[in-house]
């Protein structure tokens, strides 16, 4: 549930779905940090596994993070796209809330790809093509993105709530410039 009210001539949101997502990706943090202990720890054979693993988890964490971008805009007169497009963008210029749901779109959809496919359409291309960020290919996309968004802080999926943050700022001020 998200309220808006008033403080200090500044609209203020309570976002009861932000702190839902916050405590999921810490319980899944803990996992991705109990992960990456094993892999440091690990022989050449468990590593893949445990990176599988990892980028299962990483997954669930960016269709969460989907979700919530879908949550905030509920009931909102504002295009989803557009919303997108708007907040933090990556070191090379992509809105993060892009990002974020191209990765969502990426972990639910990719089994179907290898599947049924030999070609991607265009949207699905799109959609890995956002996730590789840039890079041509990559083993473990999720992971690779999450590294990126993450900065120089560990490979954690509580490092992408400020951007979220951010994102729902400037979308409370464009909702609030346009009413």
């Amino acid at each position: 549930m998200i309220l808006f009210g008033e403080g200090d001539n500044q609209p203020s949101v309570i976002d009861t779905g932000f702190y839902y997502l916050e405590q999921l990706l810490a319980s899944i943090d803990l996992s991705l940090t109990d992960i990456n202990r094993q892999i440091d720890a690990s022989g050449e054979t468990d590593r893949e596994y445990l990176c599988d693993h990892g980028e299962y988890l990483i997954g669930v964490g960016f269709c969460a993070m989907q979700r919530y971008l879908f949550d905030f805009l509920q009931d909102e007169d504002i295009d989803p796209g557009l919303a997108r497009e708007l907040g933090p963008h990556s070191t090379k210029g992509v809105p993060i809330a892009k990002l974020i749901h191209a990765a969502g779109n990426y972990w639910k959809h990719e089994p179907e790809w290898h599947v049924w496919l030999t070609e991607l359409k265009k949207r699905s291309q799109d959609t890995v093509d956002a996730v590789l960020h840039g890079k041509d290919s990559s083993h473990y996309p999720l992971a690779a993105l999450l590294y990126e968004l993450s900065g120089n802080e560990p490979l954690l999926l509580s490092n992408c709530l400020p951007h979220l943050t951010e994102w729902r700022d400037h979308v409370v001020d464009k909702l609030t410039k346009s009413a």
